[in-house]
């Protein structure tokens, strides 16, 4: 008769496979995990790759006390186009498409057109693409800090914004440089008028703006205020004028989600990194711009802003 015992090099084996499977069963989950945190990372950086150029088209009505009565101006206002390796011509054209289908009366941008290099042939696309809408709608612009002067010298980019001024200028885009334009409308004057770039130490409204201890200022104008950066307001302040327009800030261009905090915002004032805001009895509107750097945005899409200034 057989005896009934286990043959001890089956039991050997058995435990052996059991033990394997043990030690594989952490290795296996640290395997998921590294595999997981690696795809998150590639989904996350496609979606800010993706979200960069998402574009959002915005429309606010504005309400000036100067402005005349049974009055409507419908402005486009764009801002930081960056022109870069990370921001294409296609990707300019497009939003200045979309703006143009809103038919507005005048367009305005707002600086910061390059972000580093403007090579000749860039130049000349990027002339190409805005004379193509300019035809279509009076234009106006401000410089910014990426343009040219000395906050860009000192980061190793131009000394002088000329490559932008001669761009523009072959582009049908009237700068407003420390400088003022006049427009002539049913009713009212619209006076236009452009500062230089804060971070460059360019805007010098003196001379340019009247100042608010002046005691009177003329019926039937609005002053448009076109300014790059909304923290020079601080300087704005003691001059006349109705509405500023700003981009610079991206709209923190990486806005932590729910809590609405952009840590990386380039402006001291962090209440206005995008949006219309009524300021010291004036408006300040700052658009979240149409380009970007890195190539990336988090919860603040790219935007087209479509301005549409009535009377109170």
């Amino acid at each position: 008769m057989e005896r009934d015992s286990p043959d001890f090099n089956e039991e050997q084996a058995k435990k052996s496979k059991r033990r394997r499977k043990k030690e594989s069963t952490p290795r296996r989950a640290w395997l998921k995990k590294t595999i997981g945190g690696v795809l998150a990372l590639i989904g996350g950086a496609a979606y800010l790759r993706f979200e960069s150029n998402w574009l959002e088209t915005t429309k606010k009505t504005v309400a000036l006390p100067h402005f005349p009565k049974n009055q409507k101006i419908r402005i486009l206002h764009l801002s930081d186009l960056h022109l870069s390796k990370t921001v294409s011509i296609e990707d300019i054209d497009l939003a200045l498409q979309k703006g143009m289908e809103k038919k507005p009366n005048l367009m305005m941008i707002t600086g910061d057109f390059i972000t580093d290099e403007l090579t000749p042939e860039n130049s000349r696309k990027l002339a190409d693409c805005l004379r193509t809408h300019t035809r279509q709608v009076r234009t106006f612009a401000c410089l910014g800090n990426h343009d040219g002067g000395t906050w860009s010298k000192n980061r190793g980019g131009y000394e002088s914004p000329e490559r932008v001024r001669a761009m523009l200028q072959s582009a049908n885009v009237k700068l407003l440089e420390n400088s003022s334009q006049r427009i002539p409308l049913p009713g009212q004057t619209l006076v236009l008028s452009g500062v230089g770039d804060y971070w460059s130490e360019a805007c010098r409204p003196k001379g340019l703006l009247r100042p608010l201890s002046a005691r009177s200022r003329p019926s039937g104008e609005t002053t448009i205020l076109l300014c790059h950066n909304p923290d020079a307001k601080e300087i704005l302040k003691d001059y006349q004028w109705d509405l500023m327009l700003s981009g610079h800030t991206h709209g923190g261009q990486f806005k932590i989600p729910f809590l609405d905090y952009a840590p990386f915002a380039p402006v001291m004032d962090r209440s206005m990194t995008e949006g219309l805001h009524d300021w010291e009895g004036r408006k300040i509107h700052v658009t979240r711009g149409v380009g970007n750097l890195y190539g990336i945005r988090l919860n603040c899409r790219p935007e087209i802003s479509l301005l549409e200034l009535v009377s109170t």
